[in-house]
């Protein structure tokens, strides 16, 4: 027990002295004028902590990784840029870019602890992370996550197709890292907040990249903080949702050529009070900075159906359809999803130190399904969890992404 306290004391001055950044999780409601980090030293009790560490695995997380076995071959660019979006190849994709909250930033996906939720490893992102070197000691090699065998993202998998694609983001990152690459998701943002991503995003476009001709893939996934906040912000009704999805969008349209946008349906946050017991730290970090999902679950789950549903007849109104090189697509493999059991029990190795966010595995998994969505017809596309789902694959017969 002496080395336990010795442990819990050394855990207490870290988390007093850890500088939490900029990019700190804000809480809300009562607790609004705290960071995450910030409420987290302030509540937590070390005797929670001695507990919680002997039955291992509640504070310091084991980073657990799924081998890929990407089955496809090799496709080739078309012989000539396309100039519709219905004849688009993987390999045509000049570009990957994205816009979102900390989901997209990937939060604490590498995090073994709390203490690293602060961190955005943005080069592990489902969606638009490329690349990410894990050191492992000054005398062994580091482990390098760069293709799609090593982690499975859509860039990764992009690059099998097109070696030469711009955009990715690698590494750790903060929204003024170069190596955010065109990812311009910021933690804590709201689907308002996304009008200043995709204006900064057309911006840094028009100024390093071919901007006419190059064909651009952005995924678009927002909402989380908006449900998170369902019962302290009248402003995050499904009717203002839409509203600022709908200016997002309209600006992409309006400025973007040759663009395929996903967008992803958000999912039901209800979950995460099954999630947070007997995880002290997880209980904290939800009590600060959605505290609606644990208070009030069942208006969470309404609105998150609201949420879906503005989106989806958004979309199917047409609005976006009025170029042949431009696509807005419905993505929905995140929307009914449950989190993964193991022994009648949520799977927290699929999320981070604080249960919400997604690990490095839940970014594998959430880039397998999206890049799935991305070839499937719309009615065939799944909506629910299947680890073992394979891979689906362009080929010479049905080449394009599925508009």
């Amino acid at each position: 027990m002496t080395s336990l306290r010795k442990l819990a004391s050394v855990f207490a001055i870290a988390i007093v002295a850890f500088p939490f950044s900029e990019a700190d999780l804000p809480c809300i409601g009562v607790n609004r004028n705290k960071t995450m980090g910030e409420f987290i030293k302030d509540n937590l009790d070390f005797s929670d902590f001695l507990r919680a560490h002997k039955e291992k695995g509640k504070f310091f997380k084991k980073i657990v990784l799924d081998e890929n076995h990407f089955p496809c071959k090799k496709l080739a660019r078309s012989l000539s840029k396309p100039t519709s979006i219905d004849k688009l190849r993987p390999g045509d994709i000049d570009i990957i870019a994205a816009v979102g909250d900390s989901l997209t930033a990937a939060s604490g996906a590498r995090a073994s602890n709390i203490l690293g939720i602060s961190n955005a490893y943005k080069g592990l992102t489902f969606s638009i992370g490329g690349y990410f070197a894990q050191e492992r000691g000054a005398e062994a090699k580091s482990s390098i996550y760069n293709n799609v065998s090593t982690h499975f993202t859509i860039a990764n998998a992009l690059k099998f197709y097109n070696p030469n694609l711009k955009g990715f983001s690698a590494g750790i990152s903060s929204g003024e890292d170069w190596n955010s690459g065109f990812n311009m998701a910021v933690p804590g943002a709201k689907a308002i907040h996304l009008r200043a991503q995709v204006r900064k995003l057309v911006r840094e476009l028009k100024k390093s990249t071919d901007f006419d001709n190059d064909w651009k893939l952005v995924t678009f996934f927002i909402g989380g903080n908006n449900l998170c906040q369902t019962c302290v912000d009248p402003n995050s009704s499904a009717s203002n949702f839409e509203k600022d999805v709908k200016y997002s969008l309209d600006y992409l349209h309006q400025h973007l050529p040759r663009a395929f946008v996903n967008l992803i349906t958000i999912f039901d946050i209800s979950f995460l009070k099954s999630m947070s017991k007997g995880h002290p730290i997880c209980d904290l970090a939800h009590t600060c900075f959605c505290s609606c999902a644990l208070e009030s679950p069942r208006k969470v789950r309404r609105i998150s159906k609201n949420y879906v549903e503005v989106l989806t007849n958004l979309v199917e109104t047409g609005r976006y359809d009025t170029r042949d090189d431009f696509k807005v697509v419905i993505q929905p493999f995140l929307e009914d999803i449950e989190p993964p059991q193991v022994d009648g029990k949520p799977d927290l190795t699929y999320f981070a130190p604080d249960c919400f966010h997604f690990s490095q595995r839940g970014h594998n998994s959430a880039g397998r399904y999206l890049w799935n969505n991305m070839f499937e017809l719309k009615k065939s596309r799944p909506n629910t969890f299947d680890p073992n789902m394979p891979i689906k694959c362009p080929t010479e017969e049905m080449p394009y992404l599925v508009a």
